[in-house]
Protein backbone atom coordinates (compact mmCIF):
# COMPACT_ATOMS: atom_id res chain seq x y z
CA UNK A 1 0.00 0.00 0.00
CA UNK A 2 0.79 3.71 -1.00
CA UNK A 3 1.66 6.37 1.63
CA UNK A 4 -0.60 9.35 1.39
CA UNK A 5 0.06 12.89 1.84
CA UNK A 6 -1.44 14.34 4.43
CA UNK A 7 -3.48 16.58 1.94
CA UNK A 8 -4.73 13.40 0.13
CA UNK A 9 -6.39 11.61 2.61
CA UNK A 10 -7.90 15.27 4.10
CA UNK A 11 -8.84 15.87 0.42
CA UNK A 12 -10.91 12.22 0.51
CA UNK A 13 -12.27 12.71 4.34
CA UNK A 14 -13.36 16.57 3.77
CA UNK A 15 -12.40 17.56 0.36
CA UNK A 16 -13.48 16.98 -3.40
CA UNK A 17 -12.63 13.59 -3.80
CA UNK A 18 -14.77 11.32 -1.08
CA UNK A 19 -14.93 8.35 -3.43
CA UNK A 20 -11.30 7.33 -4.12
CA UNK A 21 -10.46 4.02 -3.38
CA UNK A 22 -8.05 2.27 -3.06
CA UNK A 23 -6.70 4.74 -0.50
CA UNK A 24 -3.13 5.68 0.81
CA UNK A 25 -1.74 4.47 4.05
CA UNK A 26 -1.70 6.64 7.00
CA UNK A 27 1.77 7.39 8.50
CA UNK A 28 0.12 8.99 12.05
CA UNK A 29 -3.31 9.11 13.87
CA UNK A 30 -4.17 12.10 12.48
CA UNK A 31 -3.79 11.05 8.69
CA UNK A 32 -5.34 7.45 10.18
CA UNK A 33 -8.58 9.71 11.16
CA UNK A 34 -8.58 11.17 8.17
CA UNK A 35 -8.63 7.99 6.48
CA UNK A 36 -11.28 6.12 8.72
CA UNK A 37 -13.76 9.45 7.81
CA UNK A 38 -13.05 8.33 4.18
CA UNK A 39 -13.89 4.73 4.51
CA UNK A 40 -16.99 5.28 6.41
CA UNK A 41 -18.79 7.96 4.12
CA UNK A 42 -18.16 4.75 1.28
CA UNK A 43 -19.74 2.40 3.42
CA UNK A 44 -16.58 0.77 4.38
CA UNK A 45 -17.74 0.95 7.89
CA UNK A 46 -15.59 -2.44 9.03
CA UNK A 47 -12.26 -1.11 7.54
CA UNK A 48 -12.82 2.52 8.65
CA UNK A 49 -13.27 0.66 12.68
CA UNK A 50 -9.91 -1.08 12.04
CA UNK A 51 -8.29 2.03 10.49
CA UNK A 52 -9.09 4.08 13.32
CA UNK A 53 -7.29 1.81 15.82
CA UNK A 54 -4.47 1.61 13.98
CA UNK A 55 -2.86 4.85 15.22
CA UNK A 56 -3.60 5.41 18.97
CA UNK A 57 -3.56 9.55 19.11
CA UNK A 58 -1.58 10.86 22.12
CA UNK A 59 -3.41 14.39 22.40
CA UNK A 60 -7.02 14.81 24.01
CA UNK A 61 -8.49 16.65 20.98
CA UNK A 62 -7.51 13.77 18.58
CA UNK A 63 -8.69 11.66 20.84
CA UNK A 64 -12.10 13.02 21.36
CA UNK A 65 -12.15 13.43 17.73
CA UNK A 66 -11.48 9.75 17.20
CA UNK A 67 -14.36 8.80 19.84
CA UNK A 68 -16.88 10.72 17.97
CA UNK A 69 -16.73 9.86 15.01
CA UNK A 70 -17.49 6.00 16.31
CA UNK A 71 -20.21 7.26 17.89
CA UNK A 72 -21.48 8.93 14.64
CA UNK A 73 -21.12 5.01 12.81
CA UNK A 74 -22.87 3.60 15.66
CA UNK A 75 -25.69 5.97 15.16
CA UNK A 76 -25.79 5.58 11.21
CA UNK A 77 -26.55 1.80 12.14
CA UNK A 78 -28.90 2.59 14.80
CA UNK A 79 -26.92 2.13 18.08
CA UNK A 80 -27.74 4.95 19.74
CA UNK A 81 -27.12 3.93 23.79
CA UNK A 82 -23.62 2.81 22.34
CA UNK A 83 -22.92 5.83 20.48
CA UNK A 84 -23.70 7.91 23.84
CA UNK A 85 -20.68 6.01 25.54
CA UNK A 86 -18.61 7.23 22.71
CA UNK A 87 -19.77 10.80 22.76
CA UNK A 88 -19.06 10.52 26.53
CA UNK A 89 -15.62 9.65 26.32
CA UNK A 90 -14.78 12.40 23.67
CA UNK A 91 -16.65 15.24 26.57
CA UNK A 92 -14.54 13.33 29.21
CA UNK A 93 -11.73 13.85 27.00
CA UNK A 94 -11.82 17.85 26.46
CA UNK A 95 -14.12 18.84 29.01
CA UNK A 96 -17.51 20.34 29.06
CA UNK A 97 -16.06 23.80 29.13
CA UNK A 98 -12.81 24.79 28.67
CA UNK A 99 -10.41 27.81 26.62
CA UNK A 100 -10.60 26.99 22.75
CA UNK A 101 -7.04 27.12 22.86
CA UNK A 102 -7.06 25.71 19.00
CA UNK A 103 -9.31 24.11 16.24
CA UNK A 104 -8.87 21.09 17.54
CA UNK A 105 -10.28 21.94 20.66
CA UNK A 106 -12.73 23.66 19.30
CA UNK A 107 -13.96 21.04 16.99
CA UNK A 108 -13.33 18.47 19.57
CA UNK A 109 -15.44 19.75 22.06
CA UNK A 110 -18.54 21.09 19.94
CA UNK A 111 -18.63 17.33 17.65
CA UNK A 112 -18.36 15.59 21.66
CA UNK A 113 -21.63 17.85 22.20
CA UNK A 114 -23.44 17.99 19.06
CA UNK A 115 -22.83 13.92 19.53
CA UNK A 116 -24.61 13.85 22.49
CA UNK A 117 -27.38 15.81 21.14
CA UNK A 118 -27.93 13.47 18.41
CA UNK A 119 -28.01 10.21 20.89
CA UNK A 120 -30.52 12.19 23.07
CA UNK A 121 -32.73 13.17 20.09
CA UNK A 122 -32.88 9.84 18.68
CA UNK A 123 -34.02 8.47 22.27
CA UNK A 124 -36.82 10.82 22.35
CA UNK A 125 -34.72 13.59 25.15
CA UNK A 126 -35.39 16.22 23.09
CA UNK A 127 -35.03 19.26 25.76
CA UNK A 128 -32.05 17.44 26.35
CA UNK A 129 -30.55 17.75 22.60
CA UNK A 130 -31.58 21.23 22.71
CA UNK A 131 -29.66 21.85 25.66
CA UNK A 132 -26.32 20.18 24.71
CA UNK A 133 -26.88 22.32 20.80
CA UNK A 134 -26.81 24.95 22.57
CA UNK A 135 -23.70 24.02 24.88
CA UNK A 136 -22.33 23.01 21.45
CA UNK A 137 -22.55 26.60 19.56
CA UNK A 138 -21.36 28.24 22.71
CA UNK A 139 -18.34 26.19 22.17
CA UNK A 140 -17.88 27.59 18.57
CA UNK A 141 -18.94 31.11 19.46
CA UNK A 142 -16.19 33.89 17.85
CA UNK A 143 -14.28 30.99 16.48
CA UNK A 144 -12.73 31.30 12.47
CA UNK A 145 -10.69 28.99 11.28
CA UNK A 146 -9.73 26.64 7.91
CA UNK A 147 -12.38 24.02 9.38
CA UNK A 148 -14.56 25.93 11.45
CA UNK A 149 -18.26 25.64 9.05
CA UNK A 150 -17.76 21.62 9.75
CA UNK A 151 -18.89 21.78 13.36
CA UNK A 152 -21.46 24.05 12.63
CA UNK A 153 -22.76 22.27 10.26
CA UNK A 154 -23.20 19.28 11.81
CA UNK A 155 -24.72 21.05 14.57
CA UNK A 156 -27.44 22.55 11.90
CA UNK A 157 -27.98 18.65 10.91
CA UNK A 158 -29.00 17.62 14.33
CA UNK A 159 -31.21 21.00 14.64
CA UNK A 160 -32.63 20.16 11.83
CA UNK A 161 -33.62 16.91 12.70
CA UNK A 162 -34.75 17.63 15.95
CA UNK A 163 -37.85 19.78 14.36
CA UNK A 164 -38.23 16.61 12.04
CA UNK A 165 -39.06 14.37 15.43
CA UNK A 166 -41.21 17.01 16.70
CA UNK A 167 -43.06 16.85 13.69
CA UNK A 168 -41.96 20.87 13.13
CA UNK A 169 -41.61 20.88 9.37
CA UNK A 170 -41.16 24.74 8.97
CA UNK A 171 -38.87 24.85 11.74
CA UNK A 172 -36.69 21.80 10.25
CA UNK A 173 -36.74 23.80 7.05
CA UNK A 174 -35.63 26.40 8.72
CA UNK A 175 -32.32 24.76 10.05
CA UNK A 176 -32.01 22.83 7.08
CA UNK A 177 -31.70 26.28 4.95
CA UNK A 178 -29.59 27.23 7.22
CA UNK A 179 -27.29 24.56 7.04
CA UNK A 180 -27.31 24.63 3.45
CA UNK A 181 -26.15 28.41 3.91
CA UNK A 182 -23.17 26.97 6.24
CA UNK A 183 -22.28 23.92 3.07
CA UNK A 184 -21.43 27.36 0.72
CA UNK A 185 -18.14 27.46 3.12
CA UNK A 186 -17.82 23.97 2.86
CA UNK A 187 -14.99 22.29 0.34
CA UNK A 188 -16.31 18.77 1.40
CA UNK A 189 -18.50 17.21 -1.59
CA UNK A 190 -19.65 14.29 1.66
CA UNK A 191 -20.85 17.43 3.66
CA UNK A 192 -22.37 19.31 0.62
CA UNK A 193 -24.41 16.06 -0.15
CA UNK A 194 -25.51 15.04 3.74
CA UNK A 195 -26.66 18.81 3.37
CA UNK A 196 -29.06 18.37 0.62
CA UNK A 197 -30.36 15.03 1.92
CA UNK A 198 -31.13 16.66 5.22
CA UNK A 199 -32.79 19.37 2.95
CA UNK A 200 -34.94 16.88 1.24
CA UNK A 201 -36.03 15.24 4.32
CA UNK A 202 -36.83 18.58 5.42
CA UNK A 203 -39.15 19.44 2.87
CA UNK A 204 -41.04 16.06 3.20
CA UNK A 205 -41.87 16.39 7.11
CA UNK A 206 -43.27 20.27 5.84
CA UNK A 207 -45.22 18.36 3.90
CA UNK A 208 -43.47 19.52 0.19
CA UNK A 209 -43.61 15.40 -1.00
CA UNK A 210 -42.95 16.30 -4.39
CA UNK A 211 -39.93 18.81 -3.48
CA UNK A 212 -38.60 16.01 -1.43
CA UNK A 213 -38.67 13.30 -4.16
CA UNK A 214 -37.36 15.82 -6.73
CA UNK A 215 -34.54 16.74 -4.34
CA UNK A 216 -33.92 12.98 -2.75
CA UNK A 217 -33.28 12.04 -6.62
CA UNK A 218 -30.74 14.79 -6.89
CA UNK A 219 -28.94 13.54 -3.70
CA UNK A 220 -29.37 9.97 -4.51
CA UNK A 221 -27.75 10.51 -8.22
CA UNK A 222 -24.66 13.01 -6.47
CA UNK A 223 -23.88 10.38 -3.91
CA UNK A 224 -23.45 7.30 -6.38
CA UNK A 225 -21.41 9.97 -8.77
CA UNK A 226 -18.85 10.78 -5.65
CA UNK A 227 -18.80 6.89 -4.30
CA UNK A 228 -20.68 7.69 -1.28
CA UNK A 229 -22.97 5.24 -0.86
CA UNK A 230 -25.18 5.32 2.87
CA UNK A 231 -26.01 8.52 1.55
CA UNK A 232 -27.18 7.12 -1.59
CA UNK A 233 -29.40 4.54 0.10
CA UNK A 234 -30.38 7.17 2.54
CA UNK A 235 -31.31 9.43 -0.22
CA UNK A 236 -33.04 5.99 -1.81
CA UNK A 237 -35.13 5.12 0.86
CA UNK A 238 -36.27 8.95 0.64
CA UNK A 239 -37.69 8.64 -2.65
CA UNK A 240 -39.53 5.48 -1.95
CA UNK A 241 -40.82 6.79 0.94
CA UNK A 242 -42.11 10.00 -0.34
CA UNK A 243 -44.36 7.52 -2.99
CA UNK A 244 -41.29 7.26 -5.64
CA UNK A 245 -40.75 4.60 -8.22
CA UNK A 246 -38.35 4.68 -10.73
CA UNK A 247 -37.22 1.30 -12.66
CA UNK A 248 -33.76 3.25 -13.23
CA UNK A 249 -32.98 3.48 -9.46
CA UNK A 250 -31.42 1.00 -7.50
CA UNK A 251 -33.76 -0.42 -4.56
CA UNK A 252 -32.62 0.57 -1.32
CA UNK A 253 -32.77 -2.77 -0.25
CA UNK A 254 -30.05 -3.20 -2.61
CA UNK A 255 -28.53 -1.11 -1.45
CA UNK A 256 -28.38 -1.56 2.17
CA UNK A 257 -26.92 -5.24 0.93
CA UNK A 258 -24.40 -3.55 -0.81
CA UNK A 259 -22.96 -1.89 2.76
CA UNK A 260 -23.45 -5.01 3.80
CA UNK A 261 -20.67 -6.56 2.08
CA UNK A 262 -18.77 -3.95 2.50
CA UNK A 263 -19.04 -4.41 6.73
CA UNK A 264 -21.22 -1.56 6.84
CA UNK A 265 -23.70 -3.60 9.66
CA UNK A 266 -20.91 -4.14 11.86
CA UNK A 267 -19.50 -1.40 13.37
CA UNK A 268 -17.75 -2.13 16.61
Amino acid sequence: MFTATQSELFDAAFGSNPGRFPLPAATDSRESWFRSVALAGQGRYSAAEIELRRHRPRGPELRSLHASTRASWLRQVGEHERARRFDGMAVILVGLVGPSESEDSVQARSDALTGLAADALGSGRFHLADTLLARSAGQRHGHVGRGSWRPALRAAWVAAELAMMRGDGPEAVRHAEAARALAEDADSLRHIVKTDLVVAAALSCAGETSRARESAVQVACAAEMAGLLPLRWAATMLFEGTGGVDAGMIASGDLAAAIDRLGGSTVG
